[in-house]
């Protein structure tokens, strides 16, 4: 399954998605990716603050061209004045748990990305009854119910998050600076959003309706192809091609240290 495919100079991808596109392939060269939740380690040199790119799970960014790849999300962390969250802390949250009681699950209440792709799950499988309260914050769940039933209720279909979040290919670029709105990462999010999310909605040949999120209740994911509700309403931003480039300069790999040597951890795990 390939969302974007080049059919006919009618259909291609529009120009500002292709440099965009070129610029993904550098920064996967430069920084030897793609990565994979499914080998997050807390070892790695993750950068503080930065904005990542995941891909669909039939993007192989090892092997095809950046013609054939698919972004499916983007995000950061840092846009809130005095935000003290960090770029791998919101990594391990879209992962879920590798250990404990719900190992293999997660928490999709701490996760807006898991939110998304469990209410697919539950909308393409017609799982209502069966998860009458995800999504819904512990405030708004009955009384006489429990957090640790409704873990416990829920941790099935957590597993099912976490198996699709972590098939997903993704990179990482390096965006410092102190956390806020007006933070570089805020617009350059922004700016990426409005672009991938204006040609998504408005070239119905840029979405596959084979893709999980079609089955989204949420318009804005299945009408754009990204498991996004912010800023994918918004327009083409060719300016941000310029600042994908500046900071893909300063975006160095993810390594852990064994040994005294740097090892680069971009390979899913077969375990």
């Amino acid at each position: 399954m390939v969302i974007f495919v080049s059919a006919g100079p009618d259909r291609s991808r529009p120009t500002p998605l292709q440099e965009l596109y070129r610029e993904f392939e550098n920064l996967s060269e430069k920084t030897g990716g793609p990565y994979y939740l499914d080998n997050y380690s807390s070892d790695w040199n993750w950068p503080t603050r930065g904005i990542y790119i995941f891909f669909t799970p039939d993007t192989n960014i090892e092997a095809d061209p950046h013609s054939e790849w698919t972004v499916a999300r983007i995000g950061t962390v840092g846009v809130a004045n005095g935000s003290s969250n960090t770029l791998m802390n919101r990594m391990r949250q879209h992962r879920g748990n590798k250990k404990g009681k719900y190992a293999g699950g997660g928490n999709h209440r701490g996760s807006i990305f898991r939110l998304h792709v469990g209410n697919a799950i539950i909308h393409k499988n017609d799982l209502h009854n069966e998860y009458p309260h995800w999504g819904k914050s512990n405030s708004n769940v009955p009384d006489d119910i429990s957090t640790t039933e409704i873990r416990e209720q829920e941790h099935p279909l957590e597993e099912r998050v976490s198996e699709y979040i972590r098939s997903l290919p993704f990179l990482i670029l390096n965006v410092p600076g102190e956390p806020g709105p007006k933070s570089d990462r805020a617009r350059i999010e922004k700016q990426l959003l409005s672009t991938f999310g204006f040609y998504h909605r408005t070239k119905d040949y840029l979405r596959d309706d084979r893709w999980l999120g079609t089955f989204s209740p949420k318009p804005e994911v299945y009408k754009t192809g990204l498991w996004n509700i912010n800023h994918v309403d918004g327009f083409c931003s060719p300016s941000v091609l310029h600042d994908v480039q500046q900071y893909l300069e300063q975006t160095e790999p993810l390594t852990e240290d064994q040994n005294e040597d740097s090892t680069q951890i971009n390979q899913k795990s077969t375990g």
